[in-house]
């Protein structure tokens, strides 16, 4: 009897490993993300993603990929989007793919360099993966180069476009902010009653009143995310709501991956698949929500609560965007301000102040001002869009800065706000959170610019992938882990058995 406790007890410490490194086998992969030099694809449909910026010189890179099979550049069905017959220009970088080398493996590497071309270019180009024996893999793989930059908007709205303006816009209302073909972003930007009439901004040169961000609304390829106050206010002070397509959730450590409900996410790089990743939500430090998507953008918001008026209010950042229209989208050469969603410009800064006036809050404003058929947001029961607009704010010439039914907030001394903002280390973010510390009297601006600043972006020349994939290639010849990721459950019943047979022996 003791000798087949034994010989079961031996057997089960025999499995044991076994059955553990069945469990590894069969785990998902994990990381996104991956250097250039480093991207072990398996054999699957995949699209991975390069981000530079304008004008960026990349210096010659290869692209290793998976050893186990050789990828050629696929000449036919229309995939090529990249000019020329080879070596081919993508976003102005030169690709470079290698002719199928059934000897050296190794050796067939992708190579990229050049400069990048002007802000928005994109362009694409596709590989077919061939084995070591000449066969044709079912995978594919997509190469999207996009050239890219950084925005947002923070405090009371002083925006930066991709492009590098820096202009405060302080309308109250909803507006587009950037916008492409598999991106938009929208804000909810409400007025905010000072008892201080603010000092003139020095791009536009109008003295005005003030507003904040309080609700963020994106299109991520086919998925909608908003994230907004509820409209109960002590309900609001539990935090802001995440609604993904209109349905609330709960952010996790483990995030939101975003699928794709449509094949409709734009015509220049083509459909996405039904069900295949549109981007993720993520937790950031301190309270921060990144939403990534399938390109690499990403769009980072840092909310915050202000007890005095009750309220919610964002400060939003941008990177490795595409993205070239909306209220920070490119100024057009000789124009003071962004382009209208036409494309069209509105020229130089015009002298009068009441023109400068009409030409930014009533002209600009109105052109990306959305509408109840454009808008991204969610509204409760009776609401639209109209129900967030505050017509004439902010106010031309203002003698006041007063909303009715509103208590205005106090302003506090220079001193104070330096000190709020002693930990803003970006010299226009600085002034822009003295500004609004002094405006109004707020000091938690402070902490809310230094949350923005901690976030550290993924960077342009990093490849991206929304797909997790294996951190290994796989192997085309087989050997024990390729049979138990196969054949796991099969072993596993034979070791049960096994293990039933000695107990039945005892």
């Amino acid at each position: 009897m003791k000798a087949g406790r034994e010989k079961a007890r031996g057997a089960w410490q025999l499995s044991l490993p076994l059955m553990l490194m069945i469990t590894a086998a069969s785990v998902g992969p994990g990381v996104a993300r991956a250097d250039a030099q480093d991207l072990p694809i398996p054999c699957a449909n995949f699209e991975i993603t390069y981000a530079a910026k304008p004008g960026e010189v990349i210096a010659p890179t290869d692209i290793e990929t998976n050893k186990d099979s050789f990828w050629v550049f696929e000449n036919s069905g229309g995939n090529l989007a990249c000019g020329g017959t080879g070596p081919f220009t993508c976003a102005g970088l030169t690709v470079t793919v290698p002719e199928k080398d059934v000897v050296h493996p190794s050796t067939a590497k992708t190579t990229i360099n050049g400069t990048a071309a002007a802000l928005g270019e994109q362009d694409q180009f596709s590989l077919t993966s061939i084995d070591a024996n000449d066969v044709t893999q079912t995978c594919k793989g997509t190469y999207l180069f996009h050239v890219s930059s950084n925005g947002g908007g923070w405090g009371d709205p002083h925006l930066t476009t991709v492009d590098g303006l820096h202009y405060d816009f302080q309308s109250a209302g909803e507006f587009t902010a950037l916008r492409d073909d598999r991106l938009e972003i929208q804000t909810r930007q409400t007025a905010v009653p000072t008892a201080k009439i603010p000092i003139t901004n020095e791009h536009t040169g109008i003295k005005h009143c003030v507003a904040v961000y309080t609700a963020l609304a994106t299109r991520v390829g086919s998925s909608r995310v908003t994230l907004q106050p509820n409209p109960n206010v002590e309900e609001s002070r539990k935090g802001m709501e995440l609604r993904v397509n209109g349905k609330l959730v709960t952010l996790t450590d483990s995030g939101i991956t975003l699928k794709a409900s449509s094949g409709e996410q734009g015509a220049s790089i083509g459909p996405a698949a039904v069900g295949g990743i549109d981007g993720h939500i993520k937790k950031a430090a301190d309270g921060a929500i990144e939403i990534v998507d399938a390109r690499g953008t990403q769009v980072v918001v840092t909310p915050q609560f202000w007890n005095g008026p009750n309220v919610w209010y964002l400060n939003l950042k941008v990177y490795q965007t595409s993205a070239t229209q909306g209220t920070m989208g490119i100024v057009p050469e000789g124009s003071w301000i962004p382009a209208l969603p036409d494309g069209s410009s509105l020229g130089p800064k015009p002298e009068s102040i009441d023109e400068r006036y009409e030409q930014l809050y009533e002209k600009f404003a109105d052109a990306w001002r959305v509408t109840d058929a454009t808008s991204l947001f969610d509204y409760a029961s009776g609401t639209n869009t109209a129900t967030f607009t505050l017509d004439e704010w902010p106010y031309n010439s203002p003698e006041s800065c007063d909303v009715p039914g509103q208590t205005p907030v106090q302003p506090t001394t220079e001193a104070v706000a330096q000190a709020a903002c002693a930990a803003v280390q970006d010299p226009k973010e600085k002034a822009d959170c003295v500004f609004d510390v002094m405006i109004t009297g707020h000091e938690g601006f402070g902490k809310s610019y230094q949350i923005m600043q901690a976030f550290k972006p993924i960077g342009t020349g990093t490849w991206y992938s929304p797909e997790a994939r294996p951190t290994k290639p796989p192997t085309h010849q087989g050997g024990w882990v390729e049979l138990l990721k196969k054949w796991w459950w099969l072993i596993l019943l034979l070791i049960v058995g096994l293990l039933l047979l000695l107990r039945k022996k005892k």
